[in-house]
């Protein structure tokens, strides 16, 4: 007669071994993160910037995408027709922000004026409720279509209801308290 011994069915060595895979990896991972170096924090803004995601109003976010589709629309017809076209002319074609409607009135009420001078372009909208939405310039470069890589647009505000120095450049805007709208995107935008 022949005497087999048969073990019963367990899961003793299966368990240990799953256990320390499970260890071993949660140790590897915590060791990764560890390791892993902490990203680089943002430098603020210069004191003429301001970040448009979190230093603008609701109203104003608005108007700064309006006017940044606005660019590329008033590059194609200043190249079509050879001069930047009037804000009245921009109104009648129902073009946002110029476009006088409910929206507009919504979000500032602004009177739009257009100065060129050397070959650029500047639209400039006095607020008439700064509380809402501050005074904008858009200034656009006679060189470039308006889009990133040439010499794209730059959009400066005033929470007032004050218009523009005679010169519009980066200097004369900054002393006379105006705010270049700037966008920065980092990995840590989450919307």
């Amino acid at each position: 007669m022949h005497q087999q011994i048969v073990r019963r069915a367990g899961a003793e060595r299966e368990t240990l071994w799953v256990l320390l895979a499970a260890g071993l990896i949660l140790a590897t991972a915590g060791a990764a993160v560890g390791l892993r170096p902490a990203p680089e924090a943002d430098a603020p803004p210069a004191a003429h910037q301001i970040d448009s995601r979190t230093g603008l109003t609701a109203a104003e976010q608005g108007l700064h995408a309006d006017l940044k589709v606005a660019a590329d629309e008033i590059a194609a017809l200043r190249k079509a027709d050879g001069r930047a076209p009037a804000p009245a002319d921009l109104a009648a074609q129902a073009l946002p922000p110029f476009a006088a409607d409910a929206s507009a009135t919504a979000r500032g009420g602004h009177a739009w004026t257009l100065t060129e001078g050397g070959g650029n372009a500047a639209y400039a909208g006095l607020s008439a409720a700064p509380e809402t939405a501050g005074s904008l310039v858009l200034l656009l470069d006679g060189h470039g279509d308006g889009h990133e890589g040439d010499h794209a647009p730059e959009i400066w505000l005033k929470r007032a209801a004050e218009a523009p120095p005679a010169r519009l450049d980066e200097a004369s805007l900054a002393a006379a308290g105006w705010k270049r709208i700037t966008s920065t995107f980092t990995a840590g935008v989450t919307r």
